[in-house]
């Protein structure tokens, strides 16, 4: 399986994966995926994802073009009829292709997940271009989540600097993206 054929590049390619607990309640979040001599990925410890891989041992990953979705999925939970089953995981119905791992941790780090592929399926091919509002949106939510993590103030400065490109060269669905992104972490420290 090649996975490249899936919109997996080398390199880090950025998804949302999708898992499922033990007790059947599915979760979405984004994650890189590192794609060089082995695949694997850094999932931190503290998370539902990580949770999740420890008890199945299985992920989805989910290649999405929807900027909007990224940061829900990484800010919050989806609605559970953002996704359907495949043997037993989910995948989120918006995505343009998806792959099915297996799950191994690194014995000396515990970030540190191998991903086996097992399968996968193209759902759409898309002609995209290069969008510099998207991949600020991307950016921002990678910055809000260690922000979240981390309480350390660059992150602001840094999400600040993505909002201005997001005014300047985003689509409506973009904006509102950055709007959610914004409004959450309003939400959650008041001096935003």
């Amino acid at each position: 399986m090649k996975l490249r054929d899936f919109g997996i590049q080398d390199g880090i390619s950025e998804v949302i994966a999708t898992t499922i607990s033990p007790t059947g309640k599915p979760n979405a979040a984004p994650i890189g995926i590192i794609s060089d001599k082995k695949i694997c990925a850094r999932i931190y410890p503290d998370t539902h994802t990580y949770s999740n891989i420890q008890a199945t041992k299985k992920l989805v990953a989910n290649v999405v073009s929807d900027p909007l979705v990224f940061v829900l999925s990484a800010l919050g939970d989806l609605d559970e009829k953002e996704l359907y089953i495949v043997d037993e995981i989910p995948v989120l119905r918006c995505a343009d292709a998806w792959v099915s791992f297996e799950c191994e941790k690194d014995e000396q780090d515990d970030t540190l997940i191998y991903l086996h592929p097992i399968k996968g399926k193209v759902l759409r091919k898309r002609i995209w271009t290069i969008r510099r509002s998207t991949n600020a949106i991307i950016e921002a939510t990678i910055h809000a989540t260690r922000y979240l993590a981390t309480k350390d103030e660059k992150y602001l400065k840094w999400i600040a600097h993505y909002e201005e490109i997001v005014k300047k060269c985003g689509s409506m669905r973009e904006k509102e993206a950055m709007k959610k992104l914004k409004g959450f972490l309003r939400g959650r420290y008041k001096k935003l």
